[in-house]
This record gives C-alpha cells, structure tokens and sequence, in this order.
C-alpha cells in the first residue's frame, strides 16, 4: 500500500469534501476512483483542453517570447543600439512600436 500526501488549498478541500460526501465518498475513495480512472483510459480520465482563447494567448505568447530572443541575441551579437540615456532608449522604443503599428 502506498500514501500520497498533497497540499492543496483549504476551501478547495473542504468544498471538495462537502460535495464528496454529498455522493457518499470520502477523500480518499474519490482519490483511488481517480487513480483507477487514470490507469484505465491511460491518461487523465476527463478532458484537459483550452478553450481557443486561451490557446490564441498562448500562441501570442509564444511568438512574442520567440521574437524577444530572436533581438535578444541580435543584440548580444552586435552590441545592439547605443542611446545617450534611458530617457533617449525609451523615446526609440516608442518610436519602433509606432512604427511596428503602422
């Protein structure tokens, strides 16, 4: 017999147990119904999906970390812009997202 130990947070547990126990099953008769669920379909025993917004996000947040290490490196290659001052490589940044917007 093995023992699993998890932490989880107190509301979900005990809003977990109220509903549990509502269908006649304790804690750790829904974690081995689980168990058994994952054993039996292989995998997770429900769907596990993103709705299309969150998997646009994602791909949004993809291409943008892609492009941010893309002009990482560049920069890291070449030395990248100089500016005078913070003041200078802002008012640049600014001009670039105007121009990126055009």
């Amino acid at each position: 017999m093995s023992v699993i130990r998890t932490t989880v947070d107190e509301n979900l547990f005990l809003s977990a147990s109220d509903i549990l126990a509502t269908l006649g099953l304790d804690m750790n008769s829904a974690v081995r119904m689980f168990l058994q669920g994952v054993v039996l379909h292989n995998g997770i025993p429900f769907d596990l999906r993103l709705t299309e917004a969150q998997a646009q996000a994602l791909r949004q947040r993809k291409q943008t970390n892609r492009q941010a290490t893309l002009e990482a490196r560049d920069i890291a290659r070449t030395g990248g812009p100089s500016h005078a001052s913070v003041q200078a490589m802002l008012a640049a940044m600014e001009h670039e997202t105007h121009q990126d917007e055009a």
